[in-house]
């Protein structure tokens, strides 16, 4: 009986390290088997990762002519932007008076003449001063004129500066000036400026 039992013990000993082997085999293989899947995933990936690049820096390659092109292009706007801005206004300041002188001419009353008219600018952050000199034959027609300029729009705070009474060879008339505020020509305040002046106001 011992001696059955020991090689029943040895056989079954025999199994279970056959049984082992054969699990560790399965796990090896299982292994080897993911190791080379997650190294095909990787290749693969870096090959599409890499025909990516390619193709990109083709397309970049391609580009490079148009992006250059756009900068020149970029280059030459920078270079002429003062040139059509200083031509935009001279443009503005042309057509403003255009429309200024045209207004007048057409809107003086005809029993009134005028003699002199200037233009008066020592702050750039206010309105350029527009003064009319003239004369007529009483004050009714420089009421009328007065109302006139008002309903320009390139004028604002039309006001009449002073009027008196003058002997004309033979004739008394009364000689006038009138001021104004072109509209459009003071430049913007400075923000530090601006915002001190809204401290003080407060």
């Amino acid at each position: 009986m011992p001696l059955i039992n020991l090689i029943q013990e040895q056989r079954l000993a025999r199994k279970r390290n056959e049984a082992r082997a054969r699990s560790f085999f399965l796990v090896f293989v299982g292994s080897a088997v993911a190791s080379v899947g997650g190294f095909g995933f990787f290749w693969l990936q870096s090959e599409s990762l890499t025909r990516e690049k390619s193709q990109l820096e083709a397309q970049i390659h391609k580009s490079a002519p148009l992006v250059k092109q756009i900068d020149e292009y970029k280059a030459k706007y920078a270079e002429l932007s003062p040139r059509l801005k200083t031509l935009e206004d001279a443009q503005t300041v042309s057509s403003r008076w255009g429309r200024i002188m045209t207004h007048i001419s057409r809107q003086t009353p005809k029993p009134t003449w005028l003699t002199a008219m200037r233009v008066q600018s020592n702050d750039s952050t206010k309105p350029i001063n527009l003064s009319v000199i003239g004369v007529s034959p009483g004050q009714e027609p420089v009421s009328e004129f007065i109302l006139r300029l008002q309903n320009c729009a390139d004028l604002e705070n039309v006001t009449l500066k002073y009027s008196q009474e003058k002997m004309m060879q033979f004739t008394k008339a009364v000689e006038f000036e009138v001021t104004a505020d072109i509209v459009g020509t003071a430049d913007a305040k400075p923000k530090e400026e601006t915002l001190e002046g809204e401290v003080k106001a407060k």
